[in-house]
Protein backbone atom coordinates (compact mmCIF):
# COMPACT_ATOMS: atom_id res chain seq x y z
CA UNK A 1 0.00 0.00 0.00
CA UNK A 2 3.26 2.47 0.33
CA UNK A 3 3.69 2.40 -2.88
CA UNK A 4 0.44 3.23 -4.14
CA UNK A 5 0.25 6.30 -1.99
CA UNK A 6 4.10 7.25 -2.89
CA UNK A 7 2.59 6.99 -6.80
CA UNK A 8 -0.32 9.33 -5.63
CA UNK A 9 1.51 11.52 -4.07
CA UNK A 10 4.43 11.55 -6.62
CA UNK A 11 1.44 12.23 -9.33
CA UNK A 12 -0.15 14.97 -7.72
CA UNK A 13 2.86 16.53 -7.17
CA UNK A 14 3.88 16.56 -11.06
CA UNK A 15 0.55 17.35 -12.00
CA UNK A 16 -0.11 20.64 -9.52
CA UNK A 17 3.77 21.61 -10.45
CA UNK A 18 2.60 22.66 -14.34
CA UNK A 19 -0.39 24.66 -12.86
CA UNK A 20 1.69 25.97 -10.17
CA UNK A 21 4.10 27.63 -13.15
CA UNK A 22 2.13 28.48 -15.76
CA UNK A 23 2.63 32.16 -16.88
CA UNK A 24 -0.65 34.45 -15.29
CA UNK A 25 -2.91 35.64 -17.50
CA UNK A 26 -2.34 39.46 -19.50
CA UNK A 27 -4.20 41.92 -17.94
CA UNK A 28 -7.02 43.35 -20.74
CA UNK A 29 -8.15 47.03 -20.99
CA UNK A 30 -8.50 49.69 -23.20
CA UNK A 31 -5.41 52.06 -24.32
CA UNK A 32 -6.82 55.88 -25.09
CA UNK A 33 -3.95 57.62 -27.17
CA UNK A 34 -4.92 61.72 -27.34
CA UNK A 35 -2.73 63.99 -29.61
CA UNK A 36 -1.45 63.59 -33.13
CA UNK A 37 1.54 62.00 -34.53
CA UNK A 38 3.66 64.49 -36.13
CA UNK A 39 6.65 64.46 -38.54
CA UNK A 40 9.33 66.77 -38.08
CA UNK A 41 8.59 69.90 -40.01
CA UNK A 42 9.86 71.86 -42.97
CA UNK A 43 13.35 73.68 -42.34
CA UNK A 44 12.57 77.54 -43.43
CA UNK A 45 15.53 79.78 -44.71
CA UNK A 46 15.38 83.57 -45.99
CA UNK A 47 16.95 85.61 -48.32
CA UNK A 48 16.04 89.06 -49.92
CA UNK A 49 12.90 89.05 -50.92
CA UNK A 50 12.48 85.24 -51.10
CA UNK A 51 12.47 82.30 -48.31
CA UNK A 52 12.42 78.78 -48.88
CA UNK A 53 10.98 75.74 -47.19
CA UNK A 54 13.18 72.29 -46.69
CA UNK A 55 12.95 69.06 -45.93
CA UNK A 56 9.19 69.21 -46.06
CA UNK A 57 7.08 65.80 -45.29
CA UNK A 58 5.51 65.19 -48.34
CA UNK A 59 2.25 64.68 -46.31
CA UNK A 60 2.39 68.48 -45.86
CA UNK A 61 2.53 69.57 -49.70
CA UNK A 62 -0.30 72.12 -50.12
CA UNK A 63 0.94 74.51 -47.29
CA UNK A 64 -1.19 77.65 -47.76
CA UNK A 65 0.76 80.70 -47.04
CA UNK A 66 -0.10 83.89 -45.10
CA UNK A 67 1.66 86.97 -45.40
CA UNK A 68 0.70 90.23 -43.82
CA UNK A 69 2.85 93.31 -43.54
CA UNK A 70 4.30 94.05 -40.03
CA UNK A 71 4.90 98.09 -39.36
CA UNK A 72 6.50 99.28 -37.08
CA UNK A 73 4.51 101.46 -34.93
CA UNK A 74 6.24 104.77 -34.80
CA UNK A 75 6.31 104.75 -38.24
CA UNK A 76 5.64 106.96 -40.67
CA UNK A 77 3.46 104.49 -43.45
CA UNK A 78 4.73 104.98 -47.24
CA UNK A 79 1.90 106.42 -49.81
CA UNK A 80 2.01 103.07 -51.63
CA UNK A 81 0.49 100.57 -49.99
CA UNK A 82 0.29 97.97 -52.80
CA UNK A 83 -0.36 94.61 -52.01
CA UNK A 84 2.49 92.03 -51.42
CA UNK A 85 1.91 88.35 -52.45
CA UNK A 86 3.96 85.74 -52.53
CA UNK A 87 5.01 83.36 -55.42
CA UNK A 88 6.33 79.76 -55.89
CA UNK A 89 9.75 80.14 -57.81
CA UNK A 90 10.97 76.42 -57.49
CA UNK A 91 9.85 73.50 -56.51
CA UNK A 92 12.08 70.45 -56.34
CA UNK A 93 8.66 67.87 -57.51
CA UNK A 94 6.55 65.16 -55.81
CA UNK A 95 8.40 62.10 -56.14
CA UNK A 96 10.35 61.15 -53.10
CA UNK A 97 9.44 61.69 -49.06
CA UNK A 98 10.85 65.11 -48.71
CA UNK A 99 10.52 67.83 -51.15
CA UNK A 100 12.17 71.85 -51.33
CA UNK A 101 10.24 74.98 -51.98
CA UNK A 102 11.33 78.40 -52.61
CA UNK A 103 9.04 81.27 -52.62
CA UNK A 104 9.21 85.01 -53.54
CA UNK A 105 7.54 88.16 -52.83
CA UNK A 106 5.92 90.23 -55.22
CA UNK A 107 4.46 93.57 -55.69
CA UNK A 108 1.28 94.09 -57.63
CA UNK A 109 3.52 94.38 -61.04
CA UNK A 110 5.29 90.88 -60.80
CA UNK A 111 8.82 92.57 -59.23
CA UNK A 112 10.69 91.28 -56.07
CA UNK A 113 10.05 93.66 -53.38
CA UNK A 114 13.47 94.70 -51.31
CA UNK A 115 12.31 96.18 -48.36
CA UNK A 116 9.97 95.82 -45.61
CA UNK A 117 8.51 93.27 -42.60
CA UNK A 118 6.78 90.53 -42.83
CA UNK A 119 5.15 88.26 -40.95
CA UNK A 120 4.23 84.82 -43.06
CA UNK A 121 2.15 81.94 -41.89
CA UNK A 122 2.31 78.56 -42.86
CA UNK A 123 -0.86 76.44 -43.03
CA UNK A 124 -0.72 73.07 -43.72
CA UNK A 125 -3.38 70.43 -44.55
Amino acid sequence: MNGKYVAIAAGLLFGLNGACVAATPVAQGVINFTGSIVESPCTPSTQAGAFNLNDCPAQVRGTRIGLQRVDSQASVSAPDQTPVNVRLVADSGKAGRYYHQQYALVDAAGKAVSSGAYLITLTTP
